[in-house]
């Protein structure tokens, strides 16, 4: 009797340290998939069609609101000595913001709101312009006021609704990219992104610099082991994404392999096709078939994009 239990209890856990065993294999798998460099970014031509109407139409509601009317003033001291309407202020501010002058932009529409606080225009040109410095919070918010106040059928309504659709998704996506960089931080692994530097490259191309780093605490590196995918992306003349040319990613003085070897880094060129526009980047990093790190820009890309077996 005393060795049928015996056997029992042996079974039984020979059975639970099976299941045991399963759940860890499937867990290595799951990981593997998730950080397996056959594995890619692909274009969702679904999610690309439904993107591109609707930036087309927040382009259409933005074309047909009425321009202001005034005189141009290029200097903040010349604006505010001829005590200017909050029409030329706006006309002003928007040449600014053109210019990349935005705290200055930022500035003018606030005198423009305090003259004119019941302005659509001017309301619509502070949600872009929070949109243009990339303060995603601060422009929600504002399209949710031009929404609040402007007449339910008309113009400014529907491009703030379109405009505030888009901007909540862009921020779902921010957040969805700050999940993933958390998660891959606190895996262990064995490089690291540290910083990215984008330069205009002739008409609309584009030059991207990556600037990685050896994690502390690893054996040296082999650098034959170190793997990198970059994929563009162009908006074509229909509006829709698509993927761009590009050259192939290059190490200036070769990838990092140890923690002293500092940042290294590694460009690629964008190409845009004729009559298209740079629409920004994925990049991945591996180190012997792991995924290492990862960046989309903008990370609104994320939206359209779907990661798929890599052929």
């Amino acid at each position: 009797m005393a060795e049928k239990k015996s056997r029992t209890w042996i079974l039984a856990a020979a059975g639970l340290v099976g299941i045991q065993v399963l759940v860890l294999f499937g867990l290595l798998k799951l990981r593997h998939q998730d950080t397996d460099e056959s594995r890619e970014w692909s274009l969702d031509p679904k999610a690309t069609v439904e993107e591109a109407a609707r930036e087309k139409e927040s382009r259409e509601a933005l074309g047909n609101l009425p321009l202001p009317e005034g005189t141009r003033r290029l200097t903040v001291a010349g604006a505010q000595a001829a005590a200017p309407q909050a029409e030329d202020l706006l006309e002003q501010a928007r040449e600014l913001q053109n210019r990349g002058q935005l705290d200055l932009a930022e500035k003018l529409l606030g005198q423009a709101e305090a003259k004119a606080p019941e302005n659509n225009r001017i309301r619509v040109a502070s949600a872009l312009l929070a949109e243009a410095r990339q303060d995603s919070a601060l422009a929600l918010q504002r399209w949710r006021d031009c929404i609040r106040a402007s007449d339910p059928s008309g113009t400014t309504r529907r491009l703030a609704l379109a405009r505030a659709r888009v901007v909540e998704e862009r921020m779902r996506l921010e957040q969805v990219a700050r999940q993933r960089e958390e998660s891959l931080a606190k895996n262990s692994r064995k490089l690291a992104l540290a910083g990215v530097v984008e330069e205009k490259s002739g008409g609309e191309g584009r030059r991207v610099t990556w600037n990685v780093r050896a994690v502390s605490g690893n054996r040296p590196l082999d650098a034959g082991k170190v793997g990198v995918r970059v994929t563009f992306f162009e908006r074509g003349p229909n509006g829709v994404l698509q993927k761009s040319a590009g050259g192939l990613p290059r190490w200036e003085k070769g990838p990092p392999l140890v923690e002293g070897d500092g940042w290294r880094n590694l460009s690629a060129e964008a190409r845009p096709s004729a009559e298209s526009k740079y629409a920004g980047y994925s990049w991945q990093l591996f180190y012997d078939g792991e995924l290492q790190d990862e960046r989309i820009q903008p990370a609104s890309l994320r939206g359209v994009l779907r990661e798929i077996p890599r052929s």
